[in-house]
């Protein structure tokens, strides 16, 4: 399968995933939540590692190659994934997901500074229609007169 189809792909599941995540959060906390979820995560990892033989291959991982691993695990896997349950449990579903999808954004931003990727027209093009998006899927809410 091309790359491109599974990506689509990814994006079809991960667009049905707030929504188990939000009724999720309808009589548990986003600690609850998220340390389940974790335990069935891993429990699964586990044992695919176990039957596909791939646990071989952590032997191979160099310090430094951990280090990114935890880090980005700590980042994107505990803190950003706690943070996005507690604003889920408090706002409409198809208010947080669509601004948490803006992390290309901030991506290409990062990419710029610590990886040194150029950032093309295109690129920048794509960042201000993110932006627009954003604006557009909110907009009820921007317009909206403070309580």
């Amino acid at each position: 399968m091309k790359a491109a189809a599974l990506a689509l792909l990814v994006a079809s599941i991960w667009g049905i995933t707030p929504i188990f995540e939000k009724l999720s959060l309808v009589k548990a906390s986003p600690f609850t939540v998220m340390t389940i979820r974790f335990i069935f995560t891993a429990t699964c990892v586990v044992v695919i590692s176990l039957v596909t033989g791939k646990y071989k291959e952590f032997s191979t991982v160099d310090g430094k190659t951990l280090l990114w691993i935890i880090l980005a695990g700590l980042l994107g896997g505990i803190v950003g994934l706690f943070i996005y349950f507690v604003a889920l449990k408090q706002d409409l579903t198809s208010r947080i997901a669509p601004i948490t999808a803006t992390f290309p954004l901030f991506t290409a931003l990062y990419a710029f500074i610590f990886l040194h990727e150029p950032i093309s027209i295109q690129r920048i093009m794509g960042i201000v229609l993110i932006v627009i998006g954003l604006i557009l899927i909110n907009w009820n809410n921007i317009t909206a007169p403070v309580e």
